[in-house]
């Protein structure tokens, strides 16, 4: 019986074809910055448009401050302080890119929010990539003159909240911990200083996004760590429908069923990333492409059906297999 089910799963996904909807990438590279510089809203237009989305951004002229999202292709990751707010953790954007974009939420400023704009207005969004900023990571590595040194002994945390939004009401929220000290385990505690993919199709249909920070440092006037992440490559849906499209003939999964190691087989690139989800969207493994030449190692997981998401800097290509 367990034969006989295997080979009708391995028949219906052999000739069943992909439900995808086409998207756009927002990868900032086309704004026009000079080398190692940043705009933050000093020329008072109040935010910046990219691909099919507007990104708000809010500038004080009097103390020369701003609030929102701002763009830049700083390089210093080692620098602390409140001077090197416009760098990502790692110097660089998603798939080794050179602009990204820098959020940054404030009481004193404008909101920090994503607007969708036309064929993407109204549907899902797929997700971005993020980082920590290299002044919010260095404050939680070794602590400033505002901030705690992160440690596992206070169980400390820093988190991004983002709401979906459709005609006004919030569709559902999504967290992703830039920084987590909570494990029993302290080898696991970590802050984030590379670009990981958050997927954002749960929050559904939505015309806009607002983003919130919180932690487990706060003081008299709010949170102490400071408040900044940094996004790439957020990919929205570019509203042409649903398309019936065969899976790329040049991407394979091998042996499919799988007992101990599972091979992809395809062209890949420096930017290439594959994850390998279980059917209730757990984030299991995570792969740079150039490392899976011999194979990836499944001989620990259950029995039953995964996912495999590749991700090449500019598209998400979704693959199933079985674990015998």
């Amino acid at each position: 019986m367990k034969r006989n089910l295997l080979s009708l799963i391995a028949i219906f996904f052999a000739t069943a074809v992909t439900t995808l909807t086409a998207q756009t990438t927002v990868t900032f590279e086309n704004l026009g910055l000079p080398v190692d510089s940043f705009w933050n809203g000093s020329d008072a237009s109040g935010g910046f448009t990219a691909g099919k989305a507007y990104f708000y951004n809010s500038y004080n002229s009097q103390y020369g401050s701003w609030a929102g999202f701002a763009y830049s292709n700083k390089t210093d990751s080692l620098t602390p302080g409140f001077g090197n707010m416009y760098s990502s953790a790692n110097g660089k954007g998603a798939m080794n890119s050179a602009t990204y974009a820098v959020g940054y939420i404030s009481a004193y400023g404008g909101p920090t929010a994503i607007s969708l704009k036309a064929e993407a207005r109204g549907k899902t969004v797929a997700g971005f990539f993020i980082n920590n900023n290299t002044y919010a990571y260095q404050s939680m590595l070794n602590g400033d003159s505002y901030s705690k040194k992160f440690t596992s002994h206070d169980s400390d945390w820093f988190m991004l909240r983002i709401y979906g939004y459709f005609n006004g009401n919030v569709t559902d929220s999504v967290d992703f911990y830039l920084a987590d000290f909570r494990f029993a385990d302290t080898t696991k505690a970590y802050i984030l200083k590379s670009w990981k993919w958050v997927d954002l199709t749960s929050l559904g249909n939505v015309d806009s996004l607002t983003f919130a920070l919180s932690s487990s440092d706060n003081g008299q006037w709010g949170m102490n760590t400071p408040a900044y992440f940094c996004m790439d490559n957020l990919k929205t849906m570019d509203g042409v429908g649903i398309a019936e499209v065969q899976t790329p003939s040049d991407i394979r999964l091998y042996p499919n069923p799988v007992r101990n190691r599972l091979f992809v087989e395809m062209n890949f690139t420096s930017d290439t990333q594959i994850q390998i989800y279980d059917l209730s969207g757990q984030l299991l493994r995570e792969i740079d492409g150039n490392s899976v030449q011999n194979g990836i190692d499944v001989s620990t997981f259950r029995s039953g059906l995964y996912y495999v998401r590749i991700l090449d800097g500019s598209h998400v290509i979704s693959k199933k297999f079985i674990k015998q």
